[in-house]
């Protein structure tokens, strides 16, 4: 199943001040600010269907997501790719087959072009760690280097990235992480692009299309 497209209609989440009207297609990066890590779960939460928002809707091709069957509603989220600093690996599943496991889930097999270009990337971020390693032997970087490419990997319609995670990357392998986001999502056949912040900016070179500032009343501004 394909997203062709994902809106927010008049959404309201706890914690959030003013109700949200978007739309994301692919080739699109927008940027939500909200006041802390609380909201950003929160919202993030509301987005996959995990919980219901205050009020308004998300629509998932112009249909409520909290209107989908349970059969429907998870092959939506596998459609959604989910970069965030608590990262969300399966524990018990060795790196290789955390990157793998959603594209066999999604086509049943993952071709040897998307093997190595899964490979090529974790190089390219400055992984050089086993592959065969569990999550837990990992370091924070490694872990979250791992969750990008899972997420790439499989292919999706968005993915939406909680901009904290940034901020615990090395110098180098961040700047690495930041160019292959801006190159993925500035593609016109990417993925959309959406990320939470508690506060700083996307830093650059990502390119936004719109940033809403949730705290307050309105979209701050095009760039």
């Amino acid at each position: 199943m394909l997203i062709t497209s994902l809106a927010l209609h008049e959404l309201l989440v706890e914690g959030i001040a003013t109700p949200l009207t978007l739309q994301l297609r692919r080739g699109t990066a927008v940027e939500l600010v909200v006041a802390g890590e609380l909201e950003a779960f929160r919202l993030l939460q509301v987005l996959i269907g995990e919980q219901l928002p205050t009020s308004g809707s998300v629509l998932v091709d112009q249909q409520p997501l909290q209107q989908r069957g349970r059969d429907l509603l998870f092959q939506i989220r596998r459609r959604i790719g989910l970069v965030t600093p608590q990262v969300g690996l399966i524990s018990n599943l060795k790196v290789w087959e955390n990157i793998t496991l959603p594209l066999l889930y999604q086509d049943g097999f993952m071709s040897e072009t998307a093997a190595a270009n899964a490979l090529q990337l974790l190089e390219h971020l400055g992984y050089n760690g086993n592959l065969w390693a569990l999550p837990g032997h990992l370091s924070q970087a490694d872990r979250i280097v791992t969750t990008f490419v899972r997420a790439v990997a499989a292919d999706p319609d968005l993915i939406v990235y909680q901009t904290d995670l940034f901020d615990e990357l090395p110098e180098k392998r961040h700047d690495a992480l930041l160019q292959q986001i801006a190159a993925l999502h500035g593609r016109p056949d990417g993925p959309a692009a959406l990320f939470i912040a508690t506060g700083a900016s996307t830093p650059a070179p990502i390119q936004l299309q719109q940033r809403y500032d949730l705290r307050h009343a309105a979209p701050l501004r095009n760039r």
